[in-house]
């Protein structure tokens, strides 16, 4: 029965532009697996070495949530409980903070091919998350991963004070509001919560499937964990995210192409 629902996933899919551009997948040379990607701060203090993060000079460019994907749950935790790090938080959230956990099911069509994801913590001040990230994953002899962090620090601050600025709101407002509203006006207004300082971090990994690799790194510590799966499995799974949207809504053929690998991308599109 199984068997049987992965083949018509699959027709279904072959028959969508989502094959369009390669055709079929050759079940001879394409190659599939569930990734699985934890992302962990160190406490402060654990480490001797100095690590420096340097100055946000703006954040127009940021990634900015909005309300509501803040406030979606994390859908690839519904692969979490069966993976390596399923009860991660048990075991190491005592003592060391979470940023990310991830899972992403792979299929890479040949031999060489790269899979290129991106993610985000679910920890947020002002909508803007405290980690993003994107991995590349490439199929090769060993599966070759490299990692890009951005880890932000964020700070509160005033905005310039009008006295400063030479407007005198008490002077002028001075007949038209009581002691107490005009100390309320002029009081420096603090801002929300922005990025303040970055630590831009790269990580480069080969792994063989089924080894849980610890990446170190004095403020950030990464684990990975690739494990082989059947070829009709990983369609179905992809497949199945056209009828269980991760979001609610039905998933458009651009959020197809960056979420599956069905259609292969090489490198220089990604520049």
């Amino acid at each position: 029965m199984k068997s049987l629902i992965a083949i018509a996933l699959s027709l279904t899919l072959m028959n969508t532009q989502l094959f369009a551009d390669d055709g079929k997948i050759d079940p001879d040379t394409a190659r599939a697996y569930q990734g699985y990607l934890v992302t962990f701060l160190w406490p402060e203090g654990q480490s001797t070495e100095q690590v420096d993060y340097k100055n946000v000079l703006s954040s127009a460019k940021l990634l900015r949530l909005t309300d509501e994907e803040v406030a979606a749950p994390n859908s690839t935790n519904q692969e979490l409980g069966k993976a390596p790090f399923g009860k991660i938080e048990d075991k190491i959230g005592r003592h060391t903070k979470i940023l990310a956990n991830e899972t992403w099911t792979l299929i890479f069509k040949h031999p060489g091919d790269t899979i290129y994801k991106n993610f985000h913590s679910q920890q947020t001040k002002d909508n803007y998350p405290e980690l993003t990230g994107s991995i590349s994953i490439k199929l090769g002899r060993y599966l070759e991963s490299n990692i890009h962090y951005q880890h932000y620090l964020f700070d509160s601050f005033t905005l310039p004070d009008p006295n400063e600025l030479g407007i005198n709101h008490e002077s002028d407002n001075a007949s038209l509001f009581t002691n107490t509203d005009s100390e309320r006006m002029t009081k420096p207004k603090f801002k929300e919560f922005e990025p303040a300082l970055i630590l831009t971090l790269n990580q480069s990994n080969k792994t063989a499937s089924k080894k849980v690799n610890y990446l170190d790194h004095p403020t950030i510590g990464t684990l990975l964990y690739f494990e082989p799966i059947e070829l009709e499995d990983a369609i179905e799974k992809i497949a199945l995210q056209t009828i269980n949207p991760e979001t609610g809504e039905s998933l458009n053929y651009n959020d197809l192409k960056s979420t599956n690998e069905l259609a292969r991308r090489t490198i220089s599109t990604q520049e």
